[in-house]
């Protein structure tokens, strides 16, 4: 969804597809009021970015039943949540209470906000880090540290820029990969459970044939987007067990594997090209997972000892 107008009443519509709220808008000058909105929804990840120029935004939220954060991006906002007040300024980041209702004040700023299932963010901290899905909480509105914070304001405005400015569908890998970083950036940023509750299972001995089910599990199939979990029932152990075997065993973790596993199947498909076929380094990597070219190209060399480009013409 697209939305540019002069129009409060249109935008306060429009904000209400997101999040319900009552909202107060005021302004001066008609011809200073540019009111923008980009949102997008893509599988379980959301992204919307807002700019409120040339008015004063006053809202009373509804309770959201998803995980709902977001960086101001230019301005500043001010928001009151569970008794507390919170002044934002440039890329201060904010993780909004779920399930209770808020207020704030949002005029005049630019704002890229991020949402997900809490249901899908505990699943994928009980894989990382053992710890329950049902006790996973988050329990504060601010990130952990200034490096979280500045962490929090390079991943959200990028995952939010990904969605907003997408004209066709995502491959299904890189659709995963974007739901799973702002899963495991929520996790890392924001104060929850799962760094503090002492959950200290023991690692257990793990037998080389689970690492070995494992592997073959994901070579079959690398092209599906795989989560710690499936790869852990198919290899008949939990996903703590898995992380602990594949570090014992192999150096790495599941999802290091995987990766590897991937870029192989790139490498692959680029020496297997001929003349006229049309593939290209750019697109081979997308449907394998990788969206950062940059990235991609290092890893390629450090694998390969050479570009993918020289791959391809070889």
């Amino acid at each position: 969804m697209e939305v540019r107008t002069r129009d409060r009443d249109v935008i306060a519509a429009a904000l209400n597809h997101y999040v319900t709220h009552r909202a107060r808008i005021t302004f001066g000058q008609p011809a200073d009021v540019d009111l923008t909105m980009r949102a997008r929804e893509l599988g379980q990840l959301g992204g919307l970015r807002l700019r409120l120029g040339g008015v004063g935004y006053a809202a009373e939220s509804e309770p959201v039943g998803y995980l709902l954060a977001g960086t101001v991006e230019h301005g500043e906002i001010a928001v009151r949540m569970r008794g507390r007040d919170f002044a934002l300024g440039a890329d201060d980041g904010v993780l909004f209470p779920y399930a209770q209702p808020f207020t704030g004040e949002y005029g005049r700023s630019v704002l890229s906000l991020v949402s997900l299932p809490l249901p899908y963010v505990a699943a994928i901290a009980e894989a990382e880090t053992g710890v329950p899905a049902a006790d996973v909480r988050f329990e504060g509105a601010r990130p952990v540290s200034e490096a979280m914070r500045r962490f929090w304001a390079g991943t959200s405005t990028f995952l939010t820029r990904q969605l907003t400015g997408l004209r066709t569908d995502l491959p299904p890998l890189i659709a995963e990969q974007l739901r799973r970083a702002g899963a495991t950036a929520l996790l890392s940023v924001f104060p929850n459970t799962t760094m503090t509750a002492a959950h200290t299972r023991g690692d257990g001995r793990v037998a080389p044939a689970v690492v070995r089910r494992a592997v073959a599990f994901m070579d079959a199939a690398p092209e599906r987007p795989l989560t710690v979990a499936e790869i852990a029932a198919a290899a008949g152990v939990g996903p703590r067990g898995l992380q602990v075997a594949f570090r014992r065993h192999l150096g790495c973790t599941p999802m290091e594997h995987l990766r590897r596993v991937r870029l192989e199947r790139v490498h692959r498909e680029l020496r297997a090209a001929g003349p006229g076929d049309g593939v290209t380094v750019r697109e081979a990597a997308r449907r394998w997972g990788f969206a950062n070219p940059g990235r991609f190209a290092a890893e390629y060399r450090a694998a390969y000892g050479q570009p993918p480009s020289r791959t391809l013409r070889v």
